[in-house]
């Protein structure tokens, strides 16, 4: 039967540093104990190593999973033979000390009495808006080490998804990118090791600009003619805009016939004009069929800062809407740079 400590054996600390350190830090001062948990994070196998500092911290856990991805059947089996309850999302309601949510789709159900943690840009919108905050909300999207899952994480995920699903060489391919966002960045610079023929779309001056200044050729979504000729050029399309039916809604279908097309939102961007056989994993996040959407060393710094950030909540209980405190946010970039063999100027060069 597999454990939390089998993950702790495939997960090494070669590639989930964080997660081990927190792991023993956990298990000896036990920072929670006694507190009470509502869990809502991608049920993965890896996010199994989270739930399991979690439970090392002497709190009790209850783990459901967000609405937009189906729970993983091995993870529920771990959390069983672990003594971790799970909870369907539509089941799970109450009031728990600590709120670690995804999307914020415990706002709703839940009660916090001591914080709420927000991971993604949609939850920390909807946070950010909230009038009946009573309690911290910290903020783990707003932050510089959330772009090392966001933006070099996906990146990549996206990138090997396109390679294996295609099963063809993406080598000098035109590549048409709809989106710079945190998201559209790490796929261009994933793309970039292996071919210089870059063009993305967006709105934004300032990101035009940026993309010029990346080295890749920039075209205005406002103008039409521009973009049919960028989609007439590509050899694969992929779309990071976070826009529901955005190319059904600007464009010709025919435009887009012969191509590679790839979405990396969460909603469908390609829309009511393309079947499911048009795009690759049938429209949705293409990342998300691999086995491993998101590599282990782009998801650790993530899980870690998700679960610090209690003590953030702990240590500052002025109520409201506010980020990851700067000073963990700074620490955990630098120390994971220093881990994976980067530098933080190279970091910065892509975010």
């Amino acid at each position: 039967m597999p454990s939390f400590q089998s993950f702790f054996e495939r997960y090494t600390e070669s590639s989930a540093p964080f997660m081990h350190r927190m792991l023993e830090e956990y298990g000896s001062a036990k920072p929670f104990s006694g507190m009470t948990i509502a869990h809502n994070v991608p049920l993965t196998q890896t996010t199994l190593l989270k739930i399991a500092c979690l439970k090392a911290s002497g709190a009790e856990v209850t783990v459901t999973n967000p609405s937009f991805i189906k729970e993983s059947p091995v993870a529920l089996e771990v959390l069983a033979s672990e003594g971790i309850q799970y909870r369907p999302l539509h089941n799970l309601n109450g009031t728990f000390d600590f709120l670690l949510d995804c999307g914020a789709e415990l706002i709703d159900s839940c009660h916090a009495t001591q914080g709420i943690v927000e991971l993604t840009r949609t939850g920390a919108l909807r946070y950010e808006q909230w009038q009946d905050s009573k309690v911290p909300v910290v903020s783990v999207d707003d932050t510089r080490l959330k772009s090392l899952e966001t933006c070099l994480g996906t990146g990549e995920g996206v990138y090997r998804a396109i390679c294996e699903l295609s099963q063809q060489p993406v080598d000098q391919k035109n590549i048409l990118i709809f989106g710079f966002g945190k998201v559209g960045t790490g796929i261009a610079y994933y793309f970039s090791q292996k071919t210089s023929n870059i063009t993305v779309v967006d709105m934004l001056p300032e990101r035009l600009s940026l993309i010029e200044s990346r080295g890749y050729q920039a075209v205005s979504a406002e103008l039409p003619q521009q973009v049919k000729s960028a989609i007439k050029n590509a050899d694969i399309i992929v779309t990071a805009t976070g826009i529901k039916d955005l190319l059904s809604h600007s464009y010709e279908h025919d435009w887009f016939r012969g191509k590679i097309l790839a979405n990396a939102g969460a909603e469908d961007e390609f829309g009511f004009k393309f079947s499911d056989t048009d795009v690759l994993a049938a429209k949705k996040p293409v990342n998300f069929v691999l086995q491993e959407p998101t590599l282990m060393p782009f998801l650790d710094p993530i899980f870690y800062a998700h679960n610090l950030a209690i003590e953030d909540a702990l240590n500052d209980t002025t109520s409201g809407f506010r980020p990851l405190n700067k000073a963990d946010d700074i620490s955990i970039v630098e120390t994971w740079a220093e881990y994976h063999g980067w530098t933080v100027e190279q970091l910065n060069a892509i975010f």
